[in-house]
């Protein structure tokens, strides 16, 4: 995980829904405080269930892309939630974010992204199909999920790392790529 030179930092997670990606944090960052924000207010119920008496947490009902923040942060973190918004946007929220932090912060996005060639997007959705159809998940919670897909707005890796240098930020890391060996 992330590695921010503080014992407390203030991390706000966007698109937090349940809180999962904020709960791995906690694991790491014990005493920091988070304001997790989501448009879904049931997510977010879900959320306050898990960090239930946990004073150092936040929670915000809202667009993210369009919130008006007032604190400094000094990590901006998202796990499959930017996807959902259009290029401009995103760009937009890249801007934001940079501004939201405090100098030295990070952001962390944790996110699908659209193949550099349609090669390499065929060879995802096949990688992604496969895993969901082997996940255990039932026919209903499978035929669910490829409903959700139609609300992707998946850009490149390229375009990403593109529109965060045009942010201001200036050190990109691409901490993972999920493969699967398909036999």
């Amino acid at each position: 995980m992330a590695s921010v030179n503080m014992e407390n930092p203030k991390i706000l997670d966007i698109g937090a829904g349940t809180g999962l990606l904020s709960a791995f944090l906690m694991e790491r960052y014990p005493d920091a405080s988070f304001t997790l924000i989501d448009i879904s207010e049931k997510m977010l119920d879900v959320a306050k269930d898990r960090f239930k008496g946990n004073s150092n947490v936040k929670y915000i009902v809202a667009d993210y892309s369009k919130y008006s923040f007032v604190e400094k942060y000094d990590m901006v973190v998202s796990a499959l939630s930017i996807h959902h918004l259009e290029d401009e946007e995103k760009q937009k929220l890249y801007k934001k974010s940079y501004s939201l932090l405090e100098q030295n912060g990070i952001i962390i996005n944790a996110d699908q992204v659209h193949g550099e060639t349609s090669f390499i997007e065929t060879l995802n959705k096949k990688i992604w199909k496969h895993y969901v159809e082997n996940s255990g998940l039932s026919e209903e919670e499978i035929l669910a999920g490829y409903e959700r897909t139609k609300l992707d707005k998946d850009s490149t890796l390229d375009q990403q790392i593109n529109w965060l240098k045009e942010a201001g930020f200036f050190l990109m890391l691409v901490a993972y790529i999920n493969s699967i060996n398909l036999q």
